[in-house]
């Protein structure tokens, strides 16, 4: 019998509008990349090749929960209206593409095989061009189904498509979110394995309340802000 899922903590009343908001901010295609962008994140994660690698680096406790799922499971889990892993952009200043980074990027590639490296390299950069073409056209979506802060979703907004190769190739581009959280990652875990609607949708206000309060402790990641355009190049 299916473990019951945990029920959720109180939810602060000045974010459900944002709740509620949200699922009219997400394309059908975006939504569709989300959920690809998600499992592929759990595939990657649990892949014992990858285990030791810091882009994918759970809590043992979480991580024991996670290998105990199954590929149905997974799928279930991965169907959030938020990204299961963040997006980290270097400090501004920084060169992505440093000698120091491509020394331990070559050192990461060498040790983990030609194949799982170009599959992590391409996680990512699919992660950055769905954060990017966002940022351009739906910037409170970036905020709410990705957790980037203003400053991100700005500075992504301004970027090229070179820019974002750079980005990619970063060795600390994305880290699990909440990678030690004891309570909503059993309670995802525990709604998608009963595949209950009404029990994921909790663990799912659940996230979107945690996300929204690492953006904007105060709620400013719900307040909108008109689209950017990129400058003509």
């Amino acid at each position: 019998m299916a473990e019951p899922p945990m029920s959720p903590p109180n939810l602060p009343t000045g974010l459900v509008p944002d709740i509620h908001l949200h699922g009219g901010l997400l394309s059908a295609g975006t939504r569709r990349d989300l959920a690809d962008l998600n499992l592929q994140f759990l595939e990657l994660s649990l892949a014992p090749e990858l285990g030791s690698d810091p882009r994918f680096a759970w809590s043992d406790p979480v991580r024991s929960g996670l290998v105990r799922t199954d590929r149905s499971t997974r799928d279930r889990m991965a169907a959030c209206p938020f990204s299961l892993f963040e997006i980290l952009l270097p400090a501004i200043g920084t060169t992505p593409g440093s000698a120091r980074s491509r020394v331990e990027d070559g050192a990461a590639g060498a040790s983990l095989g030609e194949p799982w490296n170009g599959r992590c390299l391409a996680f990512v950069q699919f992660a950055l061009f769905v954060a990017w073409r966002l940022a351009e056209t739906v910037p409170l979506a970036t905020r709410l189904a990705l957790g980037l802060s203003p400053a991100a979703e700005l500075r992504l907004n301004e970027a090229c498509p070179s820019e974002l190769a750079q980005l990619a190739a970063c060795p600390d581009a994305v880290r699990p979110r909440w990678p030690t959280h004891g309570r909503f990652w059993p309670m995802l875990i525990a709604a998608a394995r009963a595949d209950s609607a009404s029990s994921l949708r909790q663990a799912h206000c659940f996230g979107l309340c945690l996300l929204l309060s690492d953006v904007s402790p105060k709620g400013g990641a719900g307040c909108a802000s008109p689209p950017r355009h990129r400058p003509p190049r």
